[in-house]
């Protein structure tokens, strides 16, 4: 009986630990200001700093940050993520994105929001983003682009990015883009938005 209580308490202690960490871990009134700093002065490289590490580091962060405000309030900061954080080294930019994107789940709003950034910076960037993609181990590789072509229903215009990325980048980017085709057989036209599993 002593035993079972005592695996009870850790389990509650080790929960306790781990619930605190993930509320910790987002200082979303210290976001929300920071972005309004940055819209009354958007060119200026302290308030794009500012914001750029205020802005969410990895999936757990995102999804917690962007569960508690409205889908508004999530477009505009993530638009304003891409559009005015401008000064931020280029290969800092991408490393946080990509950070981000691993392990994300394709939902509507925020995440989509922020797919659609991902999508831009691809495109914008295409060597940048890759050589960073390169650096992580297969399994994330995989998680990235399983978030990146998630797709509830065809889309002509993925389409045509998965060719081109494919085309351009195979024989630079080989291992990296077999993972890419994978993830687009099974990911692309082949994800519920809502999550269920057997709609």
């Amino acid at each position: 009986m002593k035993k079972k209580i005592v695996i009870g308490i850790v389990v509650v202690f080790i929960s306790t630990i781990y619930l605190n960490g993930q509320s910790l871990s987002v200082d979303t009134a210290k976001l929300n200001s920071n972005y309004n700093e940055l819209v009354n002065n958007p060119n200026t490289f302290e308030r794009q700093k500012a914001f750029f590490e205020a802005f969410p580091s990895n999936w757990i962060e995102f999804i917690v940050t962007y569960n508690f405000l409205m889908p508004e309030q999530a477009e505009n900061q993530i638009k304003a993520f891409g559009e005015r954080v401008t000064l931020i080294p280029d290969s800092i930019y991408c490393e946080k994105l990509i950070e981000i994107a691993v392990g994300g789940i394709y939902k509507a709003d925020a995440a989509n929001f922020f797919k659609s950034l991902l999508h831009r910076k691809m495109w914008s960037n295409t060597e940048g983003m890759l050589a960073i993609i390169s650096t992580l181990r297969k399994g994330h590789q995989m998680q990235f682009w399983q978030y990146y072509w998630s797709n509830t229903v065809k889309s002509k215009r993925l389409e045509t990015e998965y060719k081109y990325l494919l085309k351009l980048n195979f024989d630079t980017y080989q291992e990296e883009m077999k993972i890419m085709e994978i993830a687009f057989e099974f990911f692309y036209d082949g994800v519920n938005i809502d999550g269920g599993y057997l709609k």
